[in-house]
Parts: structure tokens; sequence; C-alpha cells
């Protein structure tokens, strides 16, 4: 269940860091987030029993996770545009390399340091990925955008509201390719996961 709930709550807070990406920025966001998951992974460190991991692995370390890696992606629309799908690629053969590398070194650690010491010794990389946040420069706004946007704030500066946004565009379901794709990919991921939580204890049991 920790797994489980770590799992989806990275994808659960996916549409709500969108939103704060949208409000606050890519940088923000990420730095924010990262710094939330080094709270829950570095206190998952300090607990003896497995319930408390349900709240500070699970959820609190989770979500942290969700904000840091929505921005990730988010980040590579603004500065590439004609490459996109390249960078998307690279990017992802990267993750695709260090998910492979890393459960090697989590064996070695939690063989010679124990479960404790290796939550620790993540922190570092929780750490890395907050100072990587702060590279998460945003980009120039042309003298067009900036005027618009200074007499749009004026306008509701003067109506003492905050300017309505729309965060959730449902109109874009009636889009049939993306509907079926928002829908076939939440589908696909439960046989995606299956091995991630129970190929451990289907093979001890053979």
């Amino acid at each position: 269940w920790v797994s489980s709930l770590s799992m989806g709550m990275i994808f659960f807070c996916c549409p709500i860091a969108s939103v704060f990406t949208d409000i606050f920025g890519c940088r923000k966001t990420a730095v924010m987030g990262a710094a939330v998951g080094f709270v829950g992974l570095m206190s998952s460190s300090f607990v003896s029993s497995i319930e408390p991991l349900y709240l500070t692995y699970g959820i609190i370390f989770a979500c942290g996770c969700s904000f840091a890696y929505q921005p990730s992606l988010v980040i590579l629309g603004h500065y590439f545009k004609k490459r996109l799908g390249l960078v998307n690629g690279i990017v992802t053969a990267g993750s695709s390399v260090f998910t492979i590398l890393l459960p090697l070194l989590l064996r070695v650690l939690i063989g010679s340091v124990g479960l404790s010491d290796t939550l620790r010794v993540l922190c570092i990389f929780m750490f890395v990925l907050f100072l990587a946040g702060f590279t998460y420069r945003p980009l120039a706004s042309s003298a067009k955008d900036k005027e618009s946007e200074s007499s749009r704030f004026s306008l509701f500066s003067r109506r003492k509201f905050s300017p309505p946004k729309k965060f959730f565009n449902f109109g874009i379901f009636k889009v049939t390719a993306y509907a079926v794709w928002a829908v076939g990919i939440p589908l696909a991921l439960f046989g995606y996961f299956v091995p991630y939580v129970h190929l451990a204890r289907f093979l001890k049991k053979h």
C-alpha cells in the first residue's frame, strides 16, 4: 500500500501541479515540490513502523515529487518548439537509464547501511533536485505580452479580485483522439504498475 499510494498520488496530483505551474511558474513549483519531497523522504527515514510511511512516503513525498515532476515536462515546451519531440525523447531516455541503475544502487545501500540511512542518502538526490529547480529560468516576455499583461492586471486591480483563469478546459474532450488517449492511458497503467508492486512477492513464492 505504501508504494501503491505513492505512485497513485504522484499522478493524482499532476492536475493540481499543472494549475500551480500556470499560476506560479515552473521554477517556484519545482522548488516547492522538491522541498516537500525532501521533507517527506527525510521524515520517512526516522519512522520505525509501516503505518507512518502511508503519510510521510505515500502522501507527502509523492505529492512533492508530483509538483517537481510536472514543471520538468512543461519547461521543455517553453524552450523548445521545432525539436520538442526529440527533446522529450532525450529526457525520457535519461529517466529510463536512471530507473535501471537506481535499483542496483538501492540494493547495495540497503544491504550495507539499512533502509533508514538509504532514505537519507536519497535525500541528497532530492536536494539536488531542489537546486536544479532554480535553473528553470522563465523566458523574457515580448513587449506586446508585457503590455497586455499590465493592462489586464490593472483592470482586475480596480475590480478588487484576482483575474479569472480557466484552469480546466473540458472542451478538449470533444476531440475524439484526445478523449481516446485520455481514457486509454489510465486503463493501460493498471497493468503497467502491477510488476512494481506485486512481482517481488510473486517471485518469492516460486
